[in-house]
């Protein structure tokens, strides 16, 4: 009896550290697949913004404009820059946007609030040389 008790228990710790091991196995297995499976993650461009003609800073943005620039692409360096230059927490309004494949041209209202639309920020981007001028009052 004694016997057979010990070796039902040497069973299960094998059994134990058998599935142990398969299981430890497969999910290292299944994360290295999904490392080589995961996308290329969008391009980052590095723009140098002045703004008032005294400070200067780095914006980045997800885009490749390598392939010519598309309505979005333009959209999202505004809004991107805009947020860096003056922050999420005031009320902005896209008025005019303008662009090709060389240069970005904005226009925004803003303000402290939705009453307070008086403020104007306009912006270019150089696409050539990655250079953004921001003219805004305060």
């Amino acid at each position: 009896m004694k016997l057979r008790k010990k070796l039902l228990v040497v069973a299960l710790m094998v059994a134990i550290a058998v599935s142990f091991i398969a299981y430890t196995w497969a999910t290292r297995d299944e994360g290295a697949r999904a490392e080589k499976n995961q996308e290329t993650p969008s391009d980052v461009t590095k723009f140098e913004a002045v703004v008032n003609g005294m400070r200067s800073m780095d914006v980045f943005v997800c885009v490749n404009i390598s392939d010519g620039l598309t309505e979005k692409e333009a959209e999202l360096i505004v809004g991107t820059t805009f947020i860096q230059v003056k922050g999420e927490y005031v009320w902005r309004r896209l008025d005019a946007l303008t662009f090709d494949d060389t240069q970005i041209k904005a226009h925004y209202t803003w303000g402290y609030d939705k009453t307070d639309l008086g403020h104007v920020y306009d912006m270019t981007a150089d696409l050539i040389t990655l250079q953004i001028t921001v003219d805004h009052c305060f």
